[in-house]
């Protein structure tokens, strides 16, 4: 875009100084200019006097970028969602990005995504911040597929970085440690310090389909899932239905205005307290060993009331 404004204002650029401007290879300019000329069909010439580029046509116009109202709204809004991920780069950088995208709209446009980012706010459940340099270690780990040097909960651990994924507003590394065959999940904002490594990363055998599978809210490991059947109370009937609590769940309404809901999940004591959050508007039904898991905490609660 700099380029197509000097040529117009016949400021005649070349590839070694703006080049250096941008810090990067005149190589790269020339290849720029290329594009423009036989991809773009730009009318560029180059003139040895002025020692720079110029178009040749003085009322040439580079297109825009192709984009209207709903699309600018859309992608400001999900940049706006995208906020809720605390503790990390992404958000402190979207507005910048989106003041430059905004700087070669078509005139058409006539929102500013400034005016946007005032409009729509989004929240998210409470999750733990993460250090920018941390975030930006596991990164560069996951993408060049380089072990990494971690310290996590107070021990120094070489790992495998093998997905990155955002649980109900938390981030989570799923790992393989050196010398174990198994899968972790890890909290990213518990790592103390990550250093990256030469080696390469072993991922032999990991599906982060089949890990994030059956996750019912931040758990996703690789233990054995279960399936659940619960029945909730009339009195909250509308209220269970209109959400997707699982993606796999299965979902009827009785002939008694309750609701019944069978899921297969990962991760006891996560599903222990969903249902407990429901209190006395939900029963288990099935497995047995969850209904006592249950009872159990029920029982200790009271014990502690007495106490």
């Amino acid at each position: 875009m700099e380029l197509d404004a000097l040529m117009q204002q016949r400021k005649y650029p070349n590839c070694s100084s703006f080049g250096k401007k941008w810090e990067v290879s005149s190589k790269t300019i020339q290849r720029d200019i290329e594009f423009m000329k036989y991809q773009l069909n730009a009318p560029i010439e180059y003139d040895a006097l002025k020692r720079g580029f110029y178009y040749t046509e003085p009322s040439y116009m580079m297109s825009s970028v192709p984009m209207n109202e709903g699309e600018l709204m859309a992608l400001v809004i999900g940049a706006r969602a995208l906020e809720q991920y605390k503790g990390t780069p992404i958000a402190a950088k979207l507005e910048s990005v989106l003041q430059k995208l905004s700087e070669i709209l078509p005139d058409e446009i006539t929102i500013h995504p400034a005016e946007l980012f005032s409009r729509f706010s989004f929240s998210s459940p409470p999750a733990m911040p993460i250090r920018p340099k941390i975030w930006e270690t596991v990164v560069k780990g996951l993408l060049s597929k380089r072990q990494l040097e971690i310290t996590y909960q107070g021990k120094t651990s070489r790992v495998s970085p093998l997905h990155m994924a955002n649980l109900q507003g938390a981030w989570y590394l799923f790992v393989r440690f050196y010398d174990y065959d198994n899968f972790r999940q890890i909290a990213i904002g518990r790592i103390e310090t990550a250093k990256l490594l030469k080696e390469a990363v072993d991922d032999t055998g990991f599906d982060p389909n089949v890990f994030l599978s059956n996750t019912l809210y931040r758990f996703a490991g690789d233990n054995e899932p279960f399936t659940v059947k619960l029945v909730f109370d009339k009195a909250i009937a509308d209220q269970v239905m209109e959400l997707e609590w699982h993606p796999g769940q299965k979902t009827k309404t009785l002939k008694d205005g309750r609701v019944e809901m069978e899921f297969t999940a990962k991760g006891d004591v996560e599903v222990k307290r969903w249902i407990m959050a429901w209190g006395q508007y939900c029963t288990v039904k099935s497995p047995k060993w969850v209904k006592q898991m249950i009872d159990d905490e029920v029982d200790a609660m009271m014990l502690n009331r007495k106490k």
